[in-house]
């Protein structure tokens, strides 16, 4: 089997969210009903809706074999692998002294079209191929067109110096800032935030249990969600060996 071609949105509905796959989100293909289903993506086929709703949290009639080829599917679709491909990396990664599974993701996450998605220089693998294809990457200052170049722990990955090639990758590392300040002006609403802001805990990982705990309340109302959206009005107490602490939001 070649490498994949054909829509992306069909996969990420079947498999998964994948990262390194397609920036789509499947927005308009999420159940809108009420209950334990909303939210959740129908799956591709005629029949989609119908096995969302035979899905069980805890549905254990997969099969092993069937676990087994979703992961692989998995990996051939986020790292852009044929399937002559990876049975070459676990053929390799069999040889290795370290375990398999470990020492195949090592492999997978070596490549070159792969690093130059984690810089953020592309906003996928599959963009990030492209870059290199064309000749817009450098390793140890010598030009690398080849995608699937295994790069070594001391390789220095540079942009060539050429107009285009610093534009596309000075875009594409424009568009990961906004989408983090995005992000970043989210999370300084939720309530585990404002906790770790406030000097109530030392970390974000204490705030998260001392909400898990149920030792946080909002407007008398007890809330065990760590990402709830806080309002400018709503007043927090907190539960804590030194007493009982109130604050408002907009105090914060």
């Amino acid at each position: 089997m070649s490498r994949y071609r054909g829509p992306r949105l069909r996969i990420i509905r079947r498999i998964g969210k994948l990262r390194g796959f397609t920036r789509k989100k499947p927005f308009r293909r999420s159940f809108r009903g009420r209950g334990a289903l909303e939210g959740k993506v129908i799956p591709p086929g005629q029949h989609g809706l119908t096995k969302l709703f035979k899905t069980r949290p805890f549905d254990s009639s997969e099969s092993d074999y069937l676990i087994r080829l979703k992961v692989k599917q998995r990996l051939r679709y986020n790292y852009g692998l044929s399937e002559k491909q990876l049975v070459n990396y676990v053929k390799q990664a069999k040889r290795m002294k370290e375990s398999t599974g470990q020492a195949l993701l090592q492999l997978l996450e070596m490549r070159l079209d792969n690093i130059v998605f984690r810089l953020n220089m592309a906003p996928t693998i599959i963009a990030a191929r492209q870059l290199i294809n064309h000749g817009h990457i450098k390793v140890n200052n010598k030009k690398v067109n080849i995608p699937s170049y295994m790069c070594k722990s001391q390789d220095i990955i540079s942009v060539t110096t050429k107009e285009k090639s610093l534009k596309l990758v000075y875009r594409n590392l424009q568009d990961y800032f906004q989408k983090m300040r995005f992000y970043k002006k989210g999370l300084e609403k939720t309530l585990a935030y404002i906790l770790y802001k406030k000097n109530i805990v030392s970390s974000m990982t204490n705030a998260l249990e001392l909400i898990n705990e149920g030792n946080v309340q909002i407007n008398n109302k007890k809330i065990n969600l760590p990402n709830y959206i806080c309002t400018t009005k709503d007043t927090i107490s907190v539960k804590t060996p030194k007493g009982i602490q109130k604050f408002k939001v907009n105090d914060f």
